[in-house]
């Protein structure tokens, strides 16, 4: 009850000040246009999925009175194609000469962006723009909108590709087997992809010959690299096994399956990037070999 008999006394005074002036053009003296401005706007995480960001958007009331927060709506656009929009609501009052600053949270997929604009495939980033159209409803003006726009760019990161090369035999005999595992990862970014992780799994005829990690490393951009990973078999059940299958001539099946875990490497282009996060590739290929060097 009290809060509504200061509002209906604060558009008394308003109304009261505004006869004593006696004339519409000096309400333009009595009464101040809102403001509505980006703080800034950020990328708080980043990963070959999506990137989420950040608008600070504040709205500054210059009256000696308070006027209710506005409606504000807004529209993201990727190179001027509308990709997502939405609505800040909030039932506060900003007080008077004085400014309020609103967060606003969003996520832009890459798998969304790809299938909307043709071409992105092929760029290293994107120009976006973040339009914001916010509805005062303020006393004796009444109802006004107020538009502003923030323009920036987004990297546009491409996953890695995974491929498994084969196995190939480097030596073969009763004392000693020795053979190598060839995985391909194609980075297509115009920055370097950390391998952090690669578990495996090789199994030959249902048996499995070998497991693992593959050591960590750096993929440059632009470029397919090889990953290769020496195995050594020192069984001598296992040897002469696969030693029996290469004397018959015969070719193994195998399969490797497993999981690589793969992470931009962004330091130097997103300096204070708070979350980047890797790329979980799993992975299972079948084929088979022959077993002779």
């Amino acid at each position: 009850m009290k809060k509504v008999f200061k509002s209906i006394l604060q558009t008394a005074m308003l109304v009261v000040v505004v006869i004593v002036l006696g004339t519409c053009g000096s309400v333009s003296k009595v009464v101040n246009e809102p403001s509505i401005s980006f703080e800034s706007v950020r990328m708080t995480g980043l990963n070959f999925s999506k990137i989420d960001m950040i608008a600070r958007i504040k709205v500054q009331n210059d009256n000696s009175f308070s006027i209710p927060f506005p409606e504000i709506n807004w529209k993201l656009f990727v190179i001027d194609n509308s990709f997502i929009n939405g609505v800040i609501k909030n039932n506060t009052k900003i007080a008077a000469n004085a400014g309020t600053v609103v967060e606003l949270p969003f996520s832009i997929n890459y798998e969304g962006l790809y299938q909307a604009i043709s071409g992105l495939l092929n760029s290293d980033e994107a120009p976006f723009r973040l339009d914001l159209s916010a509805l005062f409803n303020i006393p004796v003006l009444g109802a006004k909108t107020f538009n502003t726009s923030f323009s920036g760019s987004i990297p546009m990161l491409k996953a890695p590709a995974l491929s498994f090369s084969g196995v190939k035999f480097n030596s073969l005999s009763i004392n000693k087997v020795e053979f190598v595992l060839t995985w391909l990862v194609d980075n297509k970014n115009v920055f370097a992809v950390n391998l952090d992780k690669m578990d495996y799994n090789f199994t030959v005829n249902n048996t499995s010959w070998s497991q693992g990690t593959a050591p960590r490393s750096s993929l440059p951009a632009r470029r397919t690299t090889q990953v290769p990973i020496t195995v050594n078999i020192s069984s001598l059940s296992m040897i002469q096994e696969i030693v029996a299958l290469a004397a018959l001539g015969r070719s193994a099946n195998f399969v490797c399956s497993g999981e690589a875990a793969l992470s931009p490497v962004l330091n130097q282009s997103f300096p204070g990037l708070e979350n980047v996060a890797a790329l979980r590739l799993p992975f299972t290929y079948s084929g088979s070999t022959n077993l002779r060097p």
